[in-house]
C-alpha cells in the first residue's frame, strides 16, 4: 500500500491547526464540563467526535465520486486552497477574548440522561455547516487518484481520533487553573501562528497546481 507521508503530515497539520482555534464546540465543552463535571465533558467530546466522523464519511464518499473527473477535482482543490486562506483570514482577524467567561458556574450533579450530554456535543458539531466544508476541503487537497481506500480510511480515522482526544484534553485542562490561564493568555497568539501556517500551505498548494506538477497535497 503506497502511503504519501508528506500528504498525511500536511492533512494532519492543517486539521490540528483548525482544532486549536476555539469554536462553537469548544464553548459547548467548556459549558458542560463547568456545569456538570468531567464526565459530561467527555460525553460531549464523544458526541462532537462522532458528528465529525459523519462528515468525514460524507467527504470521503463525495471525493470518491469526483476523483475520476480531473477537471472537477482540480476545481475542488483550488476552492479548497482558497477556503484554507479564508480560515487563516478569520484567525488573523480574531481578537483576544475571555475563553472561560461563563465557566465559573456552580457544578450541578450529573444525574440521569447521560446520552443528553453526548447529543449536545453531537448536534453542536452536526449543525455546524463549516465542518462539512472543512473535511471536504482537506480530502480534496490530500487525496490523489492513486490514493488507496485504506489510506483514505486511515486519514479519516486519524482525524476522528484527533478530534476526540483533543476535546478530552480540553476537558482535562479545565480542572487545572494554570492550564486555563495559559490557554487564556496564549490562545490568540496560537491562532495567529496557525493562520500563517495555513496561508503557507494554501499558497504552496496553489503554486503546485499552477505549475502542473504531479505533487498535490
Amino acid at each position: 500500500m503506497e502511503f504519501n507521508l508528506l500528504a498525511f503530515f500536511t492533512l494532519a497539520l492543517a486539521h490540528f491547526l483548525a482544532l486549536l482555534s476555539p469554536g462553537v464546540d469548544f464553548f459547548v465543552i467548556i459549558s458542560n464540563t463547568s456545569k456538570y463535571g468531567k464526565i459530561s465533558g467527555i460525553l460531549t467530546s464523544f458526541g462532537i467526535a462522532f458528528a465529525n466522523l459523519f462528515y468525514i464519511i460524507l467527504a470521503l464518499f463525495g471525493i470518491s465520486l469526483i476523483q475520476d473527473n480531473p477537471n472537477v477535482f482540480l476545481f475542488i482543490k483550488i476552492i479548497g486552497a482558497l477556503y484554507l486562506l479564508y480560515i487563516a483570514k478569520s484567525l488573523l482577524q480574531a481578537k483576544q477574548r475571555d475563553l472561560f467567561e461563563n465557566s465559573a458556574t456552580r457544578s450541578v450533579p450529573l444525574k440521569k440522561g447521560l446520552l443528553k450530554h453526548f447529543f449536545m456535543g453531537f448536534f453542536s458539531a452536526l449543525l455546524n455547516p463549516k465542518n462539512s466544508i472543512f473535511y471536504f476541503t482537506l480530502f480534496s487537497l490530500s487525496i490523489k487518484n492513486n490514493t488507496s481506500m485504506y489510506t483514505q480510511y486511515f486519514y479519516g480515522l486519524w482525524m476522528f481520533f484527533a478530534v476526540l482526544f483533543w476535546d478530552i484534553f480540553i476537558v482535562s485542562l479545565l480542572s487545572n487553573k494554570k492550564s486555563k490561564l495559559f490557554m487564556q493568555k496564549y490562545s490568540n497568539s496560537i491562532e495567529k501562528i496557525s493562520a500563517y501556517i495555513l496561508i503557507f500551505i494554501s499558497l504552496l498548494i496553489l503554486y503546485e497546481i499552477i505549475n502542473n506538477k504531479t505533487y498535490v497535497l
